[in-house]
């Protein structure tokens, strides 16, 4: 009789869980993956825009935002099946390949990386919005105002019918309804998700997705894992476990992270975990701003979030990408109008802007004596990127009329702050410089697996999501190779 509930376990469904989901169900191997969170269907996305269910994801309410708790961060996670496929901009990008020249392990390369890159293109099938929207004309003049390179992006987006040169404009009613239709990607082009790329090809070919099922542990057993979870439905809180020959970590950057230190440092279940664990955690440069009463491009669309961003890689490693106007309750617009206006500037709105960049200032996420994660900053080099950051923000307000607002100073050097939390699980050539190799097979636990962002040795400076994707690609295919 076979002990095993399949061959494979794989914790979380985000852009790394699911790309192995898939590779391996269509290898004809037995996948059950674990997800925390509710399935994202048109009746659950009702729900939150109709204060039915929660935003914000609890053990108690699902929701579709995680808010993790852990001290020094401030953290914004998508959790539902699909995971940050949800919450994300649907910026589809490969790194460049200046990022895999130092500390990553010796044999990944960009040469090595582009096959990967290939095979994740071929599933998501990013592109450019193929209608110009008012706010995106509008940073292309303001870029050339300040001599800056403006480039489209490509998106993971259900492509528009019809050749519209612009968008209608958004809905100005119900916040919840307004914020919902941003995380959808707007009306004109709505994102796709993994959900219905990676996930839905992965069930077709066999493999089995269980919502709401939160793993807890990680157990080596003879020739395998144990995974001990929660199953949290409507009726109540049942344990379980699934057990399985090979397993992948793929809980998002952070859930890997607590869920390692747990199971070596309380459970003990996994104690030859690399002494590595939790350090070289990066933000990715995140930062945000928002231009206020800029002359063009402030008016609400029904189109992505992002279209476009200023390219400042060349001189200073970062970007700013435009994200239209945020759904916001009035009272905070009204409040933004107060202490942001542009002086001979009349009217009202603002215009957000998400910068990221490669900030290698190196974080170290780490247990506390008494329970509980805590992030441990690097105030110095952080400062260097975010002072580059400010200026080029309050150019671009320049350029537009505008005056910008973001996070005081004394909020930055008191936390960090990401969208996009890379490492602290680094893939590396020795478990003295990490903790998994570059396959993503973790150091001293044969058959255990990591492929979410966690595995990033260093930045990217770009939105992570294609890059995750590839790696997940890599460590899904020596996985195989395995079985």
């Amino acid at each position: 009789m076979n002990r095993f509930d399949c061959d494979l376990a794989i914790i979380g469904s985000g852009f790394g869980g699911s790309v192995c989901a898939l590779r391996a169900a269509k290898a004809g191997l037995r996948v059950i993956v674990l997800e925390r969170g509710r399935r994202m269907d048109e009746n659950a996305y009702a729900e939150i825009a109709d204060g039915r269910t929660p935003l914000v994801h609890s053990a108690q309410r699902p929701g579709l935002i995680e808010v993790p708790r852990i001290a020094g961060l401030v953290c914004l996670a998508g959790c539902a099946v699909g995971g940050g496929s949800h919450v994300y901009t649907a910026v589809t990008i490969r790194a460049q390949d200046e990022t895999f020249a130092r500390d990553w392990p010796s044999d990944i390369t960009a040469a090595g990386m582009a096959d990967y890159f290939d095979r994740v293109e071929r599933i998501i099938d990013p592109t450019t919005i193929p209608i110009t929207l008012p706010r995106t004309a509008a940073l292309e003049l303001a870029g050339a105002a300040i001599g800056s390179k403006v480039t489209r992006l490509p998106l993971s987006i259900h492509r528009p019918n019809g050749h519209a040169s612009e968008a209608a404009p958004g809905d100005d009613g119900d916040t919840s309804k307004r914020i919902v239709s941003w995380f959808r990607g707007g009306s004109r082009a709505p994102k796709r998700t993994l959900d219905s790329t990676y996930l839905a090809e992965a069930q077709r070919a066999g493999a089995e997705v269980r919502p709401l099922h939160e793993a807890c542990a990680i157990n080596p057993e003879r020739d395998g894992y144990r995974i001990d979870y929660l199953n949290r439905s409507d009726t109540g809180t049942i344990p379980g476990a699934v057990r399985a020959r090979h397993t992948v970590l793929a809980a998002g950057t952070l859930g890997t992270i607590r869920l390692l230190f747990k199971c070596r440092d309380e459970l003990r279940s996994l104690p030859g975990l690399s002494g590595t664990l939790g350090n070289r955690f990066f933000t990715n440069g995140d930062l945000g701003g928002v231009l206020v009463s800029p002359r063009d491009g402030a008016t609400a669309d029904d189109g992505p979030p992002a279209t476009a961003w200023v390219d400042h890689w060349d001189s200073d490693r970062l970007y700013l990408m435009e994200l239209g106007k945020l759904p916001l309750p009035p009272i905070l617009d009204r409040i933004l109008g107060w202490v942001g206006p542009a002086v001979g500037v009349k009217g009202g709105g603002h215009w957000a802007f998400g910068v990221m960049g490669f900030d290698e200032t190196r974080h170290q996420i780490t247990m506390r004596p008494g329970g509980g994660l805590v992030c441990i900053r690097d105030r110095r080099g952080t400062t260097v990127f975010s002072d580059r950051a400010r200026r080029r923000l309050g150019e671009l307000a320049e350029a537009m009329g505008a005056r910008w607002v973001m996070p005081p100073r004394w909020f930055l050097d008191r936390f960090a702050i990401t969208v996009h939390p890379l490492g602290g699980v680094a893939m590396a050539d020795s478990p003295d410089q990490g903790v998994t190799d570059s396959h993503g097979e973790v150091f001293s636990c044969p058959g255990l697996f990591v492929a979410d962002g966690s595995l990033l040795p260093t930045p990217i400076g770009r939105p992570p999501s294609m890059t995750i994707a590839a790696l997940a690609e890599r460590v899904a295919e020596r996985l195989i190779q395995r079985c």
